[in-house]
């Protein structure tokens, strides 16, 4: 695994910067958003690394409005999740930036919108005035097969290993992704209407969208999730 060297930067600001509304122009690099670079960002460098594969959500770096705290005006511009390092990467002045959780209300790119949770960046799935279902996106290490002795051993690879959330206020619990486990995640009178909803529509529990449209149709039949943590050992054994 390639080592990461983060180096923190602590500049502060000596000056308020001014409320104005953003201009949505991908080319502007005008003196405030500079300044809030700075604030928010650190930088990184990068030495060789032996994995295989991409450790972005993105191929390449796309449009987003990026949501600040502390009152910072948003910003848009293109960008990438750093699913390795947990931050959102965006180029200025020729420099890799990174933004970190802490600095972050929520980022929107055009087909997924990030959230911070309790200090990590998660894929918001759906959100409702009940709950909001959320995805942890994660990269594992995996070492491919291969026959000792006829080809060289291959380099580690990422492989994605997603988790998936309910989040009812300042708790979540984590749920299997299979049909019987959601299924009883649900009120026991909307088992079969659940049932029946998933064929007709071709759910497939592995889909986003499909996941989204689900919850969305049956967000107010969802248990409680105190429920869901008294019966979290019957789940993982579905």
């Amino acid at each position: 695994m390639k080592n990461i060297l983060l180096i923190n930067l602590s500049l502060f600001l000596s000056f308020t910067i001014s409320a104005q509304t953003f201009n949505t122009s991908l080319n502007n690099q005008n003196s405030q958003f500079q300044k809030i670079i700075k604030d928010v960002t650190y930088f990184k460098v990068d030495q060789s690394t032996e994995i295989d594969g991409s450790k972005y959500y993105y191929k390449n770096p796309q449009e987003a409005v990026i949501n600040l705290i502390d009152g910072y005006q948003p910003i848009r511009m293109k960008a990438n999740y750093n699913i390795i390092d947990e931050t959102i990467e965006i180029e200025s002045d020729e420099k890799i930036l990174n933004i970190k959780p802490g600095k972050v209300n929520f980022i929107a790119f055009k087909d997924a919108n990030f959230i911070v949770f309790q200090g990590n960046f998660y894929k918001e799935i759906t959100k409702n005035s009940n709950f909001s279902l959320i995805r942890a996106v994660i990269l594992k290490t995996i070492e491919p097969e291969y026959k000792v002795g006829i080809v060289e051993k291959p380099n580690l690879r990422f492989k994605r290993d997603d988790e998936i959330y309910i989040q009812q206020g300042e708790k979540k619990r984590m749920i299997k992704i299979s049909k019987k486990s959601i299924i009883l995640l649900f009120d026991n009178s909307k088992a079969s209407l659940v049932k029946k909803f998933m064929k007709s529509n071709k759910i497939s529990i592995r889909k986003d969208a499909d996941l989204k449209l689900l919850f969305d149709n049956f967000k107010n039949d969802l248990k409680d999730i105190r429920w869901l943590n008294g019966t979290k050992n019957m789940l993982k054994q579905l």
